[in-house]
């Protein structure tokens, strides 16, 4: 991961921000994502969450980009 990405991690966390190790977190009512792909992986991941997981998959195939990043998901 790029040195800045992990500065802003120690930061968030200095300041009280949990931290999740995934590229994409998902906490139901906020999505976010960390990194440049990561972008293409929040995408995905809200396709696939609002429209279901053939969608995302035809969105893949429509961007040559198979999504392979961690999300992480509250219960």
């Amino acid at each position: 991961m790029h040195q800045a990405t992990h500065g802003a991690k120690a930061h968030l966390e200095e300041h009280g921000g949990i931290v999740k190790n995934a590229r994409v977190v998902d906490d139901g009512n906020l999505v976010t994502a960390a990194g440049i792909t990561s972008g293409l992986e929040l995408g995905l991941w809200l396709v696939g969450r609002e429209l279901g997981s053939d969608a995302a998959t035809g969105v893949e195939a429509m961007l040559e980009y198979e999504a392979r990043g961690t999300v992480w998901q509250a219960n």
